[in-house]
């Protein structure tokens, strides 16, 4: 056997396990016709109505440049209303078709994270997402 020095790096554990759990969660997601940061952004809309684009995008730490096409893909595929929330600004709102494919994936992305959730005893379960957030925190 290969020994693999980097194993017990907590960088290279975590990119190894994310790597694993995406490629498990994006094959599930794209039977609805959707990647996994559109999955998001849309469980994002659904939990946020009104919530405008450039607000999605620093929430979930995604540029504007690539934001504002996948906003206009899943609204070419009539899953969002817009609503203007001001003079120049417009909110998102799920459609009723886009929240019933949004209930769908959401589905999904819970049973999945069921399934991540095992791995981790429930003792220590609490700080380590702490421990997640505070470097995600920390980094921005």
């Amino acid at each position: 056997m290969v020994f693999d020095p980097l194993r017990e790096l907590p960088g290279y554990a975590l990119r190894r396990a994310s790597n694993a759990s995406l490629s498990e969660l994006t094959p599930k997601l794209g039977k609805l016709g959707l990647r996994v940061t559109e999955a998001t952004v849309l469980i994002a809309i659904k939990n946020n109505p009104r919530i405008t684009q450039s607000e999605i995008g620093r929430m979930l730490g995604i540029a504007s440049a690539n934001i504002a096409p996948m906003i206009g893909r899943l609204d070419g595929r009539d899953l969002l209303k817009r609503i203007r929330v001001d003079g120049r600004s417009h909110g998102l709102e799920l459609s009723e078709k886009g929240a019933d494919l949004t209930e769908k994936a959401f589905s999904v992305v819970k049973k999945h994270e069921e399934k991540i959730s095992s791995y981790i005893p429930d003792e220590i379960r609490e700080p380590f997402i702490k421990a997640l957030n505070k470097m995600w925190a920390d980094h921005d």
